[in-house]
């Protein structure tokens, strides 16, 4: 992602000896939060025993379907295209419950386009899960299908031109989510040209001397000032998310180089972003955490500083950037079946999983009769934990969660069925007790509109009286950015990624055969 301007450096959190400790302590048989309760990373993984039976299912429930396009619809009739897209959803204040839209430049602005296509996808792959409770009719709901790649287009029309930018690395995540889909769904040749462009684009920005491609052209704050990029270059961990871009872009045209690029990276970054932390008791590879930016000099390629722009401090962990790496990694392993990338992968999660069991108690909340919270990530794992009420980022949640499926789906083809049980059970254990804490309630129906034309079209309407206020996000409860030198830090929130990787969980375990 892109960095704000403000920013001071934060202050440091829990040291590397306070977790080699933490991990003494499991070594003999308990967390210093619980010592009556011995864990592991292989048996930890499993739901909560009081979640209620049926909580999963609300990744394919109407609602998740009707609020997507319920903003969907209701913003085209404001500007078709588009030229501003969702990114977050406040749970407090004036705008509570409504979208708040970034420019077309933002780095977000991929993911409701590409929520959109999972749905298109969803409702041509897998038509048994899409508008299943058909609350609206049968006749509303084929209306709604018939209307939906029309709408996806209108969203994703802005991305092709995207492409041609050189200015970001993110460009992996603002045109693949939905053009990629579109080619493979509908085969429409400008959607793969523009996937290509972007690849293209993306690849511009690596330098041989670094091995590595460039994130950031400059980090501006109270703390840093890196704006000379003759002597700067900074890569971000989430960049590992963008290689999937150069893979699939690279196979399609034919093009060595965008592949060879994208390995090479993930290489780099093996190197420069990731901590080798204390073997992790039921771990099979061995553990890493993963620092946030480094800068490296251009000239030698030689680390310079390692240093972080959203988490808490320099060393800690913060949990989005370390699910970043570890779906970047799956996802390279994937496309390269180099089993070091797999390796990487497989400790990079067993790190994530180790620090939601080893968090304080206070992670574990009541809401409509059921506990849970054990498996959603604090937006730090390193950040001081107000007991009376833990801030989590459910963005974290369903990019690990996916990342943990790839790696578990990879383990089941390699013959390793302990570790797919041991991915799989934790994915699960990651969506199902985020959907249960922090999914939204309201209730939305899908109702016919006519106009004066005499034509009629269909939206989703809240349903009337209900309890729960309307919530435009899908989950609640992410934080974007919670350093406390941004100045405008913002936490507690919907947050369009976290519901577009919700959504691309659904299909995932649709795709293999899970559910």
């Amino acid at each position: 992602m892109s960095p704000a301007t403000v920013l001071e450096t934060a202050p440091t959190g829990s040291s590397k000896n306070d977790r080699e400790q933490e991990y003494k302590l499991q070594d003999k048989g308990f967390t210093a939060q619980n010592e009556a309760e011995p864990k592991t990373v292989t048996t930890a993984a499993s739901p909560s025993d009081n979640l209620k039976p049926g909580i999963l299912s609300k990744l394919f429930c109407d609602e998740v379907i009707l609020k997507i396009w319920k903003t969907a619809v209701e913003h085209l009739r404001r500007e078709d295209p588009p030229q501003n897209f969702p990114e977050t959803c406040p749970q407090t204040g004036p705008q509570a419950g409504r979208y708040l839209y970034r420019d077309a430049e933002f780095w977000t602005c991929g993911f409701f386009p590409g929520s959109l296509y999972c749905l298109l996808e969803r409702s041509i792959r897998y038509p048994q899960s899409f508008l299943a409770d058909a609350h609206g009719g049968v006749a509303l709901r084929e209306c709604l299908r018939s209307e939906l790649l029309s709408v996806c287009r209108s969203w994703a029309e802005p991305l092709h031109d995207m492409s041609n930018r050189k200015d970001t690395h993110d460009i992996g995540f603002i045109v693949e989510p939905a053009l990629r889909r579109d080619y493979e769904l509908t085969g429409d040749i400008r959607s793969l040209n523009s996937i290509v462009n972007a690849a293209e684009s993306l690849a511009s920005r690596y330098s041989e001397t670094t091995k590595a491609i460039r994130s950031w052209d400059r980090f501006v704050n109270n703390g840093n000032n890196y704006v000379d990029k003759e002597a700067e270059f900074l890569v971000i961990i989430d960049s590992m998310c963008n290689l999937d871009l150069l893979y699939y872009a690279g196979h399609h045209a034919s093009s060595q180089r965008l592949i060879d690029i994208a390995t090479i990276h993930a290489h780099t970054i093996r190197e420069t972003h990731l901590r080798s932390e204390p073997n992790i008791p039921g771990s099979k590879y061995p553990a890493f955490s993963t620092c946030h930016v480094t800068n490296m000099c251009p000239k030698t390629g030689r680390i310079l500083k390692r240093l972080t722009a959203q988490g808490y401090s320099d060393d800690s962990t913060w949990s989005r950037g370390q699910a970043w790496a570890i779906l970047g990694f799956a996802q390279t392993y994937t496309w390269t079946k180099n089993e070091t990338f797999l390796q990487t992968a497989c400790g990079l999660a067993d790190y994530f999983i180790m620090r939601l069991l080893s968090a304080p108690p206070s992670v574990v909340q009541a809401r409509n009769g059921v506990s849970a919270g054990r498996h959603v990530p604090l937006w730090d794992f390193d950040a001081p934990v107000n007991e009376d009420s833990p801030l989590r980022d459910t963005s974290a949640a369903m990019i690990a969660a996916n990342g943990m499926l790839l790696i578990a789906n990879s383990c089941a083809a390699s013959g390793d069925f302990e570790l797919f049980e041991k991915y799989h059970k934790a994915a699960i254990s990651i969506v199902n007790e985020t959907i249960a804490l922090c999914f939204a309630g309201d209730k939305l129906n899908l109702v016919k509109e006519e106009h004066v034309s005499g034509s009629f079209s269909v939206v989703a309407k809240p349903v009337p009286n209900c309890r729960v206020e309307a919530f435009e996000c899908i989950l609640k409860c992410a934080t974007a950015n919670f350093n406390d030198n941004w100045t405008d830090k913002y936490a507690d929130h919907g947050l369009v990624y976290a519901d577009y990787y919700l959504l691309e969980f659904g299909n995932r375990l649709l795709q293999f055969g899970y559910a």
